[in-house]
């Protein structure tokens, strides 16, 4: 009973590869910073990685859910939680991977957080959608989309600290966009939308889902500016001390 829309699946790949690529090159020069300055890259770090490349992804996937004729709304206290969950864990992880020489125990700890946060940032999203429907879940599903969020997770912390050309970060980038998407519509693929009319009738949206991404869009591409400036203002500050 429901199909997708193309071209925001493009859009929310896009986010993803975005958000992932401004995320990589703050990550990067924050570790060539003492580790009492590292904190305010890190916090634009899972700003961009945690509420662009994941999160902002995740919602414009969910708006690309086309449930012809069934109207559907969310809960906004649930999405605003699962923004929250996915930028604290990113944070959280990334502030591990920073602190003291790298090592593949912690790189394996600090993803699997992340991969939880990303869990429970997906799901609690998924909740937080109202319509006249149940949702049959497929458990065997769930669970590839948790391992492939603790894989992807770790494989996004490795490169966040061990790439450092340029074309290596933006390969990166794509790379962990294919990831985030990957999780994402595995999640989705693992439920089934089963109307049922004696549930309460939900209101439908007041913004029309052509405009609601746009709104998600420019706060992302105003994350993306900030990471550019701050980056740029960080290269000038080296080229100034050599």
């Amino acid at each position: 009973m429901h199909d997708y829309n193309f071209l925001l699946i493009t859009a929310s790949f896009v986010v993803a590869v975005m958000g992932s690529l401004i995320a990589l090159i703050t990550t990067r020069n924050a570790l060539k910073k003492p580790e009492t300055e590292r904190k305010g890259l890190i916090v634009l770090a899972a700003l961009s990685l945690g509420g662009v490349g994941i999160w902002s992804m995740h919602f414009i996937g969910m708006l690309a859910l086309d449930m012809h004729s069934l109207a559907m709304n969310y809960n906004w206290g649930l999405t605003i939680a699962s923004l929250v969950a996915a930028v604290f864990m990113v944070y959280i992880g990334l502030r591990i991977m920073s602190m003291g020489k790298f090592s593949y125990s912690k790189l394996v700890m600090a993803g699997i957080l992340v991969g939880t946060g990303v869990v429970a940032m997906h799901y609690t999203g998924m909740l937080a959608m109202e319509m006249q429907a149940d949702i049959k879940w497929n458990w065997a599903i769930i669970a590839i989309s948790i391992v492939i969020a603790v894989v992807a997770s770790i494989v996004a912390l490795w490169l966040a600290v061990n790439v450092s050309k340029m074309w290596q970060v933006v390969v990166s980038a794509f790379v962990m966009g294919v990831a985030v998407c990957g999780m994402h519509y595995t999640g989705m693929a693992a439920a089934e939308f089963l109307q049922n009319t004696s549930l309460t009738y939900v209101e439908p949206m007041g913004l029309s889902t052509n405009l609601f991404v746009l709104v998600i869009v420019g706060v992302d591409a105003l994350i993306v500016v900030i990471g550019m400036v701050t980056e740029m203002a960080n290269a000038n500050i080296q080229r100034m001390s050599q």
